[in-house]
């Protein structure tokens, strides 16, 4: 068993920072063998695993899923458990990277499948039983959900919440969403299968 890691200097000096240090092993359960997350600001945006667990479980009995904001894998990995394949689409290499050498510790990189991408070009070539849709909590308003009483999917940058959602949709009419609690609820119902 590998020793405890140090908190990294740059989140130790940073009181948001280290509370999410603390909480690491709900994060992943696995961090202290070797779980990367290459920058700080994936510590705000990996899902912890128990809620990828949950979100995963959506999907059992589906062949292949599409993790669509795969960051550093997180839900993948959650996903490649119950599923027989998972296409992982991220823009971001380094992410990527980080997110394949975490498949590896929990034994599930010949599970998925990665693509180095933006979602919205990559979902043009991809067939799945199922899409993970979990993309950034940011608007045009604010860099931060929280701020808000009711989050405005609309205003989602760099692209608004029914575009990213009729992307999955193109691929499956099976579609998870994974919002903020604040997002009104009648924005994330649908009508002809598109949000009203």
């Amino acid at each position: 068993m590998a020793p405890t890691p140090q908190i990294p200097e740059t989140m130790a000096n940073d009181p948001h920072l280290r509370k999410f240090w603390e909480k690491r092993h709900q994060l992943f359960s696995k961090i202290d063998e070797g779980v990367e997350m290459p920058d700080t600001c994936m510590w705000h945006m990996v899902t912890p695993e128990p809620n990828a667990i949950e979100h995963a479980k959506r999907f059992k009995g589906k062949k292949t899923v599409v993790d669509a904001f795969g960051g550093c894998g997180g839900n993948s990995i959650q996903l490649a458990k119950v599923v027989d394949k998972v296409h992982y689409v991220e823009l971001n290499p380094n992410r990527l990277e980080a997110a394949k050498k975490n498949a590896k510790i929990y034994g599930v990189e010949d599970k998925i499948e990665f693509h180095l991408g933006d979602f919205m070009e990559v979902s043009k070539t991809l067939k799945a039983d199922g899409v993970f849709l979990a993309p950034l909590w940011t608007t045009k308003i604010n860099n931060s959900y929280n701020d808000y009483v009711n989050f405005d999917i609309q205003n989602m940058e760099p692209i608004p919440g029914d575009k990213i959602f009729a992307a999955g949709r193109s691929i499956s009419k099976n579609v998870a969403l994974f919002m903020p609690v604040t997002t009104p609820f009648h924005q994330v119902c649908l009508k002809n299968n598109y949000f009203v």
